[in-house]
């Protein structure tokens, strides 16, 4: 039975309730009041957690080497400082905040300055060992998304990396770094693969058009999901906008993914005593179709299945057909079996 990790008490694995996380990511464009409206959103939907990143834009994009990618990121970045006050704001608004960091800077910044009780490593550092060991030899669990893996011996290495340094808490999310993920190459079926790989939580990081392949996850046992959360999914400035949930549709994400592992619960005795209820009216019963008297023989057609199911079922054909009334059966009324002999 894989194990279950413990997300600063809320326990994620086979068998809890799935975690649902909002992705502020970087779609409030480093407005702290539009960040903090995401923390809003996601509260308000019903999610465990919402998530931001830390960017400290020179440590993490060569400006020279790719100036457009740097002019792109940095105006997003939002500081230390309100990386802080987003942190106070959702410990008020009572919902689990997390940053993901990307750079030593940031990692030693929410480690030691916010002190996270969890860490998420992103794709674009989850093969940067060097990175890997920094983040699990801190004692905390960790959240790491396989966004740029291609092969299991990749994934069991990233894995074992954490392991090597002491970090034995590990969810591993399946996740593709294409935005949006086109649905014929989301490859839902790594959930289960992974689950057969590792024996940590699985859960899935979202960046497909709409809920339902997030929702599709859940049902294939994700036990942690992830789906980025923004004001206008027609926004060109974020590569994250059209995966996104607007906040309306976050709360209908969080209300069927509750739904479906509901629908998941294996609850056998409370199902069957439905279906016996349910058996009174559905089922049907024999009765006469046409009027029988008493010391007739009584023959297949001489009998009808009709609702409601408070007679003999079907399968008890037999015990009238060929068998002698006892009485006069109006046409319509149920045959009983004490009313043959």
């Amino acid at each position: 039975m894989p194990k279950k990790v413990n997300l600063n008490g809320r326990l994620v694995g086979d068998g809890e309730p799935v975690y649902i996380i909002a992705e502020g990511g970087l779609t409030n464009w480093g407005d702290l009041n539009l960040a903090k409206k995401q923390v809003d959103a996601a509260m308000a939907a019903g999610c465990d957690a919402v998530k931001f990143q830390a960017n400290t834009t020179e440590e993490l994009i060569s400006k020279k080497v790719s100036p457009y990618w740097y002019r792109r990121v940095k105006y997003k970045e939002l500081p230390h400082s309100q990386l802080r006050e987003l942190w106070d704001y959702c410990q008020i608004r009572n919902i689990q905040c997390f940053i993901t960091a990307h750079v030593d800077v940031d990692l030693d910044f929410i480690d030691k300055e916010l002190n996270v009780p969890f860490f998420k490593i992103g794709s674009g550092e989850s093969m940067n060992y060097e990175f890997l060991r920094n983040v699990g030899s801190r004692g905390k669990p960790v959240i790491m998304s396989l966004g740029l893996h291609l092969t299991d011996e990749e994934i069991l290495k990233s894995v074992r990396t954490l392991e090597e340094v002491g970090c034995k808490d590990i969810i591993v999310c399946h996740c593709n770094t294409i935005y949006p993920t086109p649905p014929e190459i989301n490859d839902l079926g790594m959930i289960t693969r992974l689950k057969k790989l590792l024996d940590y939580p699985i859960g899935y990081s979202d960046h497909t058009v709409g809920r339902h392949i997030t929702i599709a996850a859940v049902a294939m046992g994700a036990c942690l999901i992830e789906k980025h959360i923004s004001f206008d999914k027609n926004d060109k400035r974020s590569l994250d906008c059209p995966g996104s949930c607007l906040p309306e549709e976050e709360k209908l994400l969080v209300k069927e993914a509750r739904e479906v592992e509901a629908a998941m619960i294996s609850n056998s005795s409370e199902r069957l005593e439905k279906i016996k209820e349910a058996r009174k009216w559905a089922q049907q019963s024999i009765v006469a179709r046409r009027d029988i008297k008493s010391g007739e023989v009584i023959t297949r057609e001489m009998i009808a299945y009709k609702r409601p199911g408070k007679g003999l079922s079907p399968e008890k054909a037999g015990v009238v057909i060929g068998r002698t009334a006892r009485k006069d059966i109006p046409e319509d009324e149920l045959i009983l079996e004490v009313d043959v002999f």
